[in-house]
């Protein structure tokens, strides 16, 4: 089963405890459902999309299947078995990647990022930095997707 979240909508000033957010959730590219949270730490909700064709209430009993029949998360202190996958937490981090995305995105546009060889983290500059002042990499310079694994990844540090 191929799940897609798309024509997100985001609005940050209402999210509070979750993402206040609408999109539409495609599955095997044809849209099924609009997912949508108000951002005050509610569930998610979802209703058909409205070019869905079909028993509505089966293919979501199959899209929480799946979920069902994927390993849990990783443990933690509060979940010591660790947690089973739902398509409410599959959203969460669908809306935080195209957040990350969309904040790349602008960040590349005005101005350099980069690592150092020797040090941990993205830095920015308004000028192209130079080899010889010890960057490594370029995330300008780089495929999209490569530069925002590496995004990701030194956000957490």
């Amino acid at each position: 089963m191929k799940l897609e979240l798309k024509n997100i909508k985001h609005t940050s000033w209402a999210s509070e405890e979750t993402h206040c957010y609408q999109a539409s959730l495609y599955v095997d590219g044809k849209p099924v459902a609009i997912v949508s949270n108000d951002g005050h730490g509610g569930a998610d909700r979802d209703y058909p999309h409205p070019k869905f064709k079909g028993d509505y209430r089966a293919q979501m009993r199959d899209v929480s299947r799946y979920f069902s029949g994927l390993r849990r998360t990783a443990v933690t202190e509060w979940s010591p078995e660790g947690m089973e996958q739902c398509l409410e937490f599959w959203c969460a981090d669908q809306v935080n990647d195209w957040l990350s995305a969309r904040e790349l995105k602008s960040k590349l546009r005005k101005e350099f990022l980069f690592q150092f060889a020797d040090r941990v983290g993205v830095f920015a500059h308004k000028t192209r930095p130079s080899r010889a002042a010890g960057v490594a990499v370029v995330l300008n310079d780089m495929p999209f997707d490569e530069a925002l694994s590496i995004w990701k990844e030194t956000a957490n540090v």
